[in-house]
């Protein structure tokens, strides 16, 4: 089956919120919501570290292709669409920020089409990843975009049948962190929480947002998007960039403690 990629995201994605409810509905204990919010952490940095920032933003480089190989299981694990599609979408993002163009602005879309992944089908420009097209990958992102939702549904199977509590872990995870991701975009960039550090950026910062979800610093990654941490300064703290800096990333686009 021939499915567009834009409906294998919302499969993934509607797909592991609607088993995380359905397994606690069926196991509730209150111990499984203190492991939903660790997992929100876990995979917090399963997707800035591959999905956003290395292969979004090209934040750094890596030295080996066995941690190129893990950044793309970390980038399928995140759950929110194929390599190819989630970067389309989300440089769209960083080019028309909170302006036309935009496709998840919470100025253009209401929160509930945000939350469920209702962006726009079309008016994306290919130009945006020809890097991606061009990449020695470009095989495994044309399958991963043209086999998502199978992939997924392949992996919902496997990881049950390798134990519930595995498979809890990826559907609850992804599903955490896709409500993490929303809860950013929508209350940092209608400046509902929070202060703009840098006013030239779009989005706020947010002590509330950083503990909620790690990526509370949103109008920092707004001023340096290459940058591959969200602490720009000596007072703030990233343990996401620090745990790439220190594990995987070989060079990097933007040094810490860069002014541009």
């Amino acid at each position: 089956m021939n499915m567009n990629p834009y409906y294998q995201t919302l499969w993934a994605v509607w797909g592991n919120h609607i088993l995380t409810v359905v397994f606690l509905t069926l196991n509730f204990e209150w111990w499984l919501l203190a492991f939903m919010f660790v997992n929100l952490h876990i995979f917090a940095f399963f997707s800035e570290a591959s999905i956003h920032r290395y292969f979004t933003h090209r934040a750094y480089t890596v030295g080996s292709r066995f941690k190129e190989h893990v950044l793309k299981l970390f980038a399928f694990l995140t759950g929110q669409g194929a390599i190819l599609s989630w970067v389309t979408v989300h440089r769209h993002h960083h080019a028309h920020e909170d302006k036309p163009g935009d496709p998840h602005s919470p100025y253009f879309f209401p929160w509930w089409k945000i939350y469920l992944g209702l962006f726009p089908k079309e008016g994306y420009q290919k130009n945006l990843i020809m890097d991606l097209i061009r990449h020695r990958d470009r095989k495994y992102f044309i399958f991963e975009n043209k086999y998502y939702w199978l992939l997924w549904t392949a992996t919902w199977i496997v990881s049950y049948a390798i134990h519930p509590l595995f498979f809890f872990f990826i559907v609850s995870g992804s599903a955490m962190w896709y409500f993490a991701t929303s809860v950013v975009n929508i209350l940092a960039h209608k400046h509902l929480v929070g202060y703009k550090k840098y006013p030239e950026a779009v989005a706020n910062n947010s002590l509330f947002l950083q503990l909620l979800t790690s990526i509370g610093n949103h109008n920092n990654h707004h001023k340096r998007p290459r940058s591959y941490t969200y602490a720009l300064d000596e007072s703030e703290k990233d343990w996401i960039g620090l745990l790439i800096e220190k594990v995987f990333a070989n060079t990097l686009a933007v040094p810490r403690g860069a002014k541009k």
